[in-house]
């Protein structure tokens, strides 16, 4: 099977697994990282108020009584799209309240679905300051629905945000865990990016997880050694791991998928949101 043909059979069964899911079907996915364990689960898109106006949101939780950790799931550079409301149901079935904001909201709208050229361009005029304050947002968010377990809320970020969960491991100290998949440790310092991740390796306070692949084009594993070497320098609990044949958004279903560094990246995330933030 091409891989174009691939990629639409396993979106296609994606979809139909999550409506076996809700119905309280109990199925494993094959290639893509889902959780082994089902369990119900409720999925919404969420609307609140940030520093910047109205945020938009996509929210998925298990359907029991809790309380549950909650982890922010940080989108790519095109917004909420269907693979990031992948992930998010992902983490309720594995037992965590997921939200991922929308840091489209302030550019195109709360409610502007992921997934256009429109949306990247957006994204790329978003400042670091304004994705901190909408993700501050989403935290605070989290911690007033009855569900959550307020003192125990990680990240999740891939591509751009795999550098923004970087970032706000950094700001938000009360964080208890960080996953980071590809998110990039060292970029051009701008006005909207006036620092690097690796800058602010000293101020993490989250243990943190990081997955990224040797033969991603946009980020060198030099890069990645500066940011261990960084968070060594500093006596974080780190774990970063680097697989040989992987590109960038490895994870994801297209192109760049790569199966077995996708499962075990996932396997891994799961198992450090369970060793720091589940009681």
């Amino acid at each position: 099977m091409d891989m174009k043909n691939r990629s639409l059979s396993r979106r296609m069964f994606l979809k139909v697994a999550g409506w076996l899911t809700l119905a309280g079907g109990m199925i494993n996915i094959p290639g893509m990282a889902r959780a082994q364990e089902k369990r119900d689960v409720i999925s919404e898109k969420v609307r609140f108020e940030g520093k910047g106006g109205a945020l938009g949101g996509y929210l998925s939780r298990p359907a029991g009584k809790g309380p549950y950790p909650g982890v922010i799931v940080i989108h790519e550079n095109r917004g909420i799209t269907d693979y990031i409301q992948d992930v998010t149901r992902n983490l309720a079935q594995e037992g965590y309240v997921g939200l991922s904001v929308n840091l489209l909201s302030r550019s195109l709208g709360p409610d502007y679905p992921g997934g256009s050229d429109e949306a990247m361009n957006a994204l790329g005029k978003l400042s670091d300051a304004e994705a901190m304050a909408d993700l501050d947002a989403g935290v605070d968010y989290l911690k007033k629905q009855p569900v959550v377990f307020t003192n125990s809320i990680g990240c999740m970020g891939f591509c751009m945000g795999g550098r923004f969960s970087l970032l706000f491991a950094a700001h938000r100290k009360e964080l208890t865990a960080a996953v980071v998949f590809y998110g990039r440790p060292v970029n051009k310092i701008t006005p909207l990016q006036p620092k690097s991740p690796i800058d602010l390796a000293a101020e993490i306070a989250a243990p943190l997880l990081g997955n990224y692949g040797a033969a991603d084009a946009g980020i060198p594993v030099a890069d990645v050694r500066k940011l261990e070497e960084a968070l060594k320098k500093s006596n974080k609990t780190f774990d970063i791991k680097i697989y040989p044949e992987a590109k960038h958004a490895f994870h994801k279903e297209g192109p760049n998928y790569h199966e077995a560094a996708s499962r075990d990246a996932w396997k891994r995330a799961v198992a450090w949101l369970g060793k720091y933030l589940k009681p």
